[in-house]
């Protein structure tokens, strides 16, 4: 036994000392199936976008949102950081005609004891490299770099946060082979099945005082806005959305103290719209009007508007133009300006399906999807349209940008069927929009 782990610790270490030389001398190794370094990519060629583009100019705000990924690993090839990237990304925003970036921070729940969904018995903490092989939280040191490289550049900085009560970890190995969906989701619905009234008060305890303390870090660094809603696995609160309501509205109060830049709430667009977000009735909330930026998220054509014109191509901009226009109504309605995050995917249809887990690459499901850039194109440029003019939307935040040019076969995430834009045509649709005068 010890000779055969032996054998494996001095492995690992020659594969190590053979990657930092290449790394060094900039070498390559010949084309096959195992990851291609940073280093050695060339450029990427993608299909030409074949529909006109006619910009003017827009007034709201223009913004551009990083992906939600920090640290090494995010096209799960152990060459790419973020951080090593920055300079590089925010130059690419700035050039798009972006007025603010957005970078995704992250948070964690640890259980005392065995994974228990409606357990009180956790604590958030920063996530680290080695929960997923993926995601961390960002640094101090980190986060001045990412506020310097951003003002230098005449950029605003917002942070936004991921929240993880499934751990997606225990899943990203075993999800090559096609799991990390639905088994992540499957979790996912178990947590939100059921909150208390005691279990929602030690959340916003804890969600509170996490906060506090990351304002006081952002607060240092220069940075320009925070969230306070927490994103990718956010709680819900049917049937305590007055005791929620309430504590929502202390935790800004109490956030002002120590972070005096902007405030953003992430506003889910179900419950804007309908009023209601499956059984959580949003009519009850108004929390988010004590915020200084509102915003919605939108990776896709939603479900009503799909019913009511059609699941049909040549529908697409009229459906993505009825939709814009009931939430610029629905702002008016709320006496609020809104922010809009659009983030279309790249396959085949995605405009009506909505974004995959692109990592789970095994999955057969994923494998057959078919990359489609001109549909990812289009539906930028149509809401762009739909969207100029409108009164009560006052920042477009295009969401995802990738931090490199990567595309698959050279990387293993099948980068071409995401919601990233970068490399895409769809980047040049975005520039003209954000960029005309």
């Amino acid at each position: 036994m010890k000779k055969l782990l032996l054998g494996l610790l001095s492995l690992i270490f020659l594969i190590v000392v053979i990657v930092a030389v290449m790394l060094v001398f900039k070498l390559c190794p010949p084309a096959g199936p195992w990851p291609t370094p940073p280093w050695c990519r060339g450029d990427f060629v993608v299909d030409q976008y074949q529909v006109k583009v006619s910009p003017t100019k827009l007034s709201p705000i223009k913004a551009v949102n990083m992906y939600d990924t920090w640290g090494r690993n995010y096209n799960q090839s152990m060459f790419e950081t973020t951080q090593a990237n920055i300079d590089r990304s925010f130059d690419r925003v700035k050039a798009l005609g972006a007025q603010e970036v957005y970078v995704h921070d992250f948070d964690r729940a640890i259980y005392d004891d065995k994974y228990d969904p409606l357990s009180i018995n956790y604590k958030l903490v920063d996530e680290t490299f080695w929960n997923d092989f993926r995601d961390q939280s960002i640094s101090q040191a980190e986060l001045v770099k990412l506020v310097q490289s951003a003002h230098q550049r005449g950029l605003k900085l917002g942070i936004k946060r991921n929240l993880a009560f499934v751990n997606i970890g225990k899943y990203l190995w075993s999800g090559l082979s096609g799991k990390i969906s639905s088994e992540v989701q499957k979790d996912y619905e178990a947590f939100n099945s059921s909150h208390s009234e005691a279990w929602i008060k030690d959340f916003f305890q804890k969600w509170q005082e996490r906060l506090v303390a990351k304002g006081k870090m952002y607060q240092a660094a220069g940075v320009d806005s925070m969230t306070i809603s927490p994103m990718f696995q956010d709680p819900t609160f049917a049937g305590q959305e007055d005791l929620a309501n309430g504590l929502w509205k202390n935790l800004i109060t109490e956030l002002r103290k120590s972070f005096t830049g902007q405030i953003m709430v992430d506003l889910n667009v179900y419950g804007f719209i309908d009023g209601n977000n499956g059984a959580e009735n949003w009519q009850k909330y108004d929390y988010y009007k004590q915020a200084d930026i509102v915003e919605v998220r939108i990776y896709k054509i939603l479900e009503k508007y799909q019913t009511k014109f059609g699941f049909d191509q040549s529908k697409m901009q009229t459906e993505i133009s009825a939709m814009v226009a009931e939430l610029d109504a629905k702002a008016r309605a709320a006496g609020i300006r809104l922010s809009v995050f659009y983030a279309p995917s790249s396959y085949q249809n995605s405009i009506f399906a909505g974004p995959v887990e692109y990592l789970d690459v095994k999955n057969p499901a994923i494998k057959n999807l078919i990359k489609d850039y001109d549909e990812q194109a289009r539906a930028f440029d149509y809401f762009f349209v739909a969207v100029n003019g409108k009164q009560n939307i006052v920042r477009l935040n295009a969401g995802n940008f990738a931090w490199d040019d990567a595309l698959d076969p050279a990387v293993m995430a099948r980068v071409s069927i995401s919601a990233s834009f970068r490399n895409k045509p769809a980047e040049q649709v975005v520039k003209a929009w954000f960029s005309k005068e």
